[in-house]
């Protein structure tokens, strides 16, 4: 029994430096599997989105989300309900990141987003507070499923935007803060193909068109039979053929109606006059929870509010 309590603790000192070892491990095969795919599919890096070079205003509207472990974490944090907000103007450069970040995107897809202006502004029980930003990163990824809204709606936007400021000065209003040197990252819909939504909007109309021709044809139907009072066995049996008829043809029309609702910008969205783009007008905020790398399990990210997004662009 003491030479088994002897190995166990042998082992116990030991495997610190054994987990160790294999983060390494599992990062360098990580690092080397993504170079050698950038290597071998040069072809599949996608043509830059309309997006790029647009200007637009951001606000931040932080405080307590419903789900956020951020009073978890931070005891107290946003405990009175205050809010704090906070804009900033940034640009979507074509620029190649060097930094990657797992949450945004892949890094050879990954591009600089450039801080422009002064710094944000708001007042505190202090007086005036000014809150520098720093330039971050952007990508769009590309959803295959329905995803959730800031609202908790189910959509499926052409793109997901993500991207990333570094608020250097910190933040304090009250009990909501920002600690200095943190990296906000953002999340939200984005509709980069002016093309595509014009062709949406106007099946939209087209079937709006016909569920209204659908319901009027089977109110007529339906008024003939409480009209009339017909004995006639094989009318009756066309009408009823009508009846279901048009109510196979409302359920594929409402089902296509919805399904084009989910695909199309909010009717709120902000849009760049220049080119068409369209950003969802909210989004979700979030900051690391822990400084575990995203690439390895136990990593964690903290609601910490919303965003909004207007286009600058004349």
């Amino acid at each position: 029994k003491q030479g088994r309590s002897e190995k166990v603790m042998k082992y116990a000192c030991v495997s610190p430096s054994l987990l160790l070892s294999l983060s390494v491990m599992f990062y360098i095969l990580h690092e080397s599997e993504a170079a050698l795919l950038q290597v071998r599919m040069p072809s599949q890096q996608p043509s830059l989105s309309p997006l790029v070079n647009t200007k637009w205003k951001v606000r931040l509207d932080i405080g307590f989300q419903p789900g956020s472990w951020m009073p978890k974490r931070f005891p107290g944090w946003a405990e009175s309900g205050a809010r704090l907000l906070l804009d900033t103007d940034v640009i979507f450069s074509k620029e190649p990141s060097q930094i990657r970040e797992g949450l945004v995107g892949p890094k050879d897809q990954t591009y600089v987003l450039q801080v422009c202006g002064g710094p944000s502004r708001f007042v505190s029980e202090k007086g005036e507070q000014q809150v520098t930003f720093t330039s971050g990163g952007w990508c769009i990824q590309r959803p295959t499923n329905n995803i959730k809204n800031a609202e908790g709606s189910l959509v499926k936007p052409e793109g997901l935007l993500r991207f990333w400021l570094d608020c250097s000065s910190g933040a304090k209003r009250r009990d909501v803060e920002i600690l200095p040197s943190t990296r906000i990252f953002f999340t939200t819909g984005v509709w980069d193909d002016p093309k595509s939504l014009q062709a949406m909007e106007t099946e939209y109309e087209t079937v709006l068109n016909q569920l209204t021709t659908v319901v009027d044809n089977t109110r007529e139907t339906r008024g003939k039979e409480e009209d009339t009072n017909n004995n006639n066995v094989i009318e009756q049996v066309m009408d009823f053929r009508k009846l279901v008829g048009n109510a196979q043809e409302f359920d594929r029309l409402q089902a296509r109606k919805q399904e084009l609702e989910r695909l199309s910008p909010p009717r709120a969205a902000s849009k760049a006059p220049t080119n068409g783009v369209q950003i969802a007008p909210t989004g979700s905020l979030v900051i690391k929870g822990n400084k575990i790398p995203d690439w390895l399990p136990g990593s964690e990210y903290l609601i910490l509010g919303t965003f909004s997004t207007k286009s600058l662009n004349e």
